[in-house]
């Protein structure tokens, strides 16, 4: 939610009754201040369970986030996947993401699939992280799992039959529908993604870690924040209905 001030956030998340936050600093200016962050978290009461990265990562983004997850007891850090043929940033993170891990031992580096996601797909495009057995193998990664960027035949075939191998390896679940267009970050329910399915089979993997809403709302959606209230609020009693059923 690009524009609205980051207080905003924390309130509107307080009011519809989550439990945390994703911050996602790309989108706001005032994140980078980890002080300001700081203060929002004991005020509202809302932990930040997540330092989102944007996908232009480089050496001073890097030590920003780590400077919000001390301030806020923060310990997992999501990478956004750089864009096609952005060499300099996928360099950035192959080069540099186990040095990270081995600096803070303390912190999780989980990378999010990006759009169009396959499982082994094969042959990868140059400097992309589209194949998620190779954040996970090669990199030595965790993954941010991004439902709607998964290729939805994979996503409901293979990965989800073989979810008990990749639930050890998954440290957030962002969840959100995709259009039969390929349109990604819909709200969760009457697309096309069969996402009550998955999540009965991610709760019989014994997947316990933080679920996240990530969607993708029009400038004239959030201006009327009453609106947004709502369907954050039908979003996350989604999520609670069919991740609390029974497998």
């Amino acid at each position: 939610m690009v524009w609205y001030w980051l207080d905003i956030i924390f309130d509107m998340a307080k009011q519809c009754w989550y439990t945390g936050i994703d911050l996602a600093i790309s989108k706001w200016f005032d994140a980078w201040n980890e002080n300001y962050v700081q203060s929002l978290v004991k005020k509202y009461e809302l932990p930040v369970y997540s330092v989102q990265t944007s996908s232009l990562l480089n050496t001073k983004e890097m030590n920003k986030v780590l400077d919000l997850c001390e301030k806020t007891d923060c310990d997992l850090i999501t990478i956004n996947a750089p864009k096609y043929f952005d060499f300099k940033s996928y360099s950035f993170i192959s080069n540099n993401i186990s040095t990270y891990q081995q600096q803070n031992p303390a912190l999780h580096f989980a990378i999010i699939n990006p759009e169009d996601t396959n499982i082994f797909a094969l042959p990868i495009p140059a400097y992309r992280f589209s194949n998620v057995v190779d954040i996970i193998k090669k990199y030595g990664c965790n993954l941010a799992l991004d439902i709607s960027n998964m290729n939805s035949e994979d996503l409901e075939g293979t990965f989800i039959n073989k979810l008990d191998e990749f639930a050890p390896y998954l440290w957030v679940v962002y969840v959100s529908d995709k259009s039969k267009e390929g349109k990604t970050h819909l709200l969760p329910w009457e697309w096309i993604l069969k996402l009550p399915t998955f999540f009965r089979k991610i709760r019989k993997a014994w997947y316990l870690r933080p679920f996240s809403v990530k969607l993708d709302l029009t400038k004239e959606e959030l201006a009327d924040s009453d609106k947004i209230e709502l369907l954050l609020t039908k979003a996350r009693e989604y999520i609670e209905k069919y991740s609390e059923e029974e497998a």
